[in-house]
């Protein structure tokens, strides 16, 4: 074993490495998380879409939320994450989050993926005016407008006709939800961790999804009980990721970067469901890569700026 191999070494470059995690903005940071998250969630979206070839929305629902909770129980037990400190807002939130997630499954099940993805995208729309109304925040007309101009993206690649299919509705509604979720994060997130909003999500999403599971139920194979476990899993990272996103960034310099799973969402049909973006997709995709782009700088030369003068008000005091 080398110096560079002791575990001290480990140790130090793990050090170092947190430190300069800490030193970015907390925006670049969400940022970062929230490109995590949308890795995980396309995987999630996949094996969801193989699963419902077969097996019933809210089977698949319901194993999704299960799995998820049953692995971060270790962590739970270990932090003692079960009593929240905002009891009546993580039930709301739990409420909303589990209702989120059921959404989302049944679009992924019984939409095309790239459609189910591009409709959820309104939630930008939704959190704009949520983040205004209950948190408080003031967006510049640079970041409203990249908002606006990344949803224009997202028309671009749905072609949307007015001919939606229920399905569609269940997804606009998911969206709805999933901007109220991202809300409830920075409004109990100041006591109560990630582990136990993922808890009280998936304690309720499985209350809601029991009863109609057991009524169409039908028997999994072997391939396909690994395959409801491995999206368990997955998105239960996913999820991780997604609430640590919205807790350090603010939900409106969130939204704009969250467009780019739509890229993923493409790659992905693409290499397992045969699907050839078209000249819409590529554009959409353009307009809404530029955005984020542009956001995540804005945030970054905003944050260097406000760090830059407090340093110097600080000198010169």
């Amino acid at each position: 074993m080398t110096d560079h191999d002791t575990p001290t070494a480990y140790s130090a470059r793990r050090d170092r490495l947190t430190s300069w995690w800490f030193t970015l903005a907390p925006n670049t940071r969400g940022a970062v998380w929230l490109l995590m998250s949308m890795s995980l969630f396309t995987v999630m979206a996949v094996l969801t879409k193989f699963l419902g070839t077969r097996l019933d929305p809210m089977q698949v629902a319901f194993f999704r939320l299960f799995f998820a909770t049953a692995i971060i129980m270790p962590w739970l037990i270990k932090d003692g994450g079960f009593i929240p400190n905002h009891p009546r807002l993580m039930t709301l939130r739990g409420i909303i989050g589990g209702g989120a997630m059921i959404c989302m499954v049944y679009a992924f099940v019984k939409l095309p993926l790239a459609d189910a993805q591009a409709i959820q995208f309104a939630q930008a729309l939704f959190m704009v005016p949520l983040a205004i109304i209950f948190l408080g925040e003031v967006p510049g007309w640079r970041r409203i407008t990249a908002v606006i101009i990344g949803f224009l993206g997202v028309l671009v690649m749905l072609r949307p006709s007015g001919d939606f299919e229920p399905a569609a509705f269940v997804a606009l509604f998911g969206a709805l939800l999933i901007a109220g979720a991202a809300i409830m994060v920075k409004l109990v997130s100041d006591k109560d961790g990630p582990l136990t909003m993922m808890l009280f999500s998936g304690v309720f999403g499985c209350a809601m999804t029991v009863v109609p599971m057991v009524l169409n139920w039908i028997d999994p194979t072997p391939y396909e009980w690994a395959m409801l476990a491995g999206m368990g899993i997955v998105g239960a990272g996913a999820h991780n990721c997604f609430l640590r996103a919205y807790r350090v960034g603010e939900a409106t310099a969130m939204a704009p970067i969250d467009y780019t799973r739509l890229l993923f969402a493409g790659v992905a049909g693409f290499l397992f469901f045969g699907t050839v973006p078209d000249i819409y997709t590529i554009v959409g995709a353009v307009i809404i890569a530029a955005t984020s782009f542009y956001i995540a700088q804005r945030e970054s030369a905003v944050a260097r700026a406000k760090a830059a003068l407090a340093a110097d008000e600080s000198k010169s005091a």
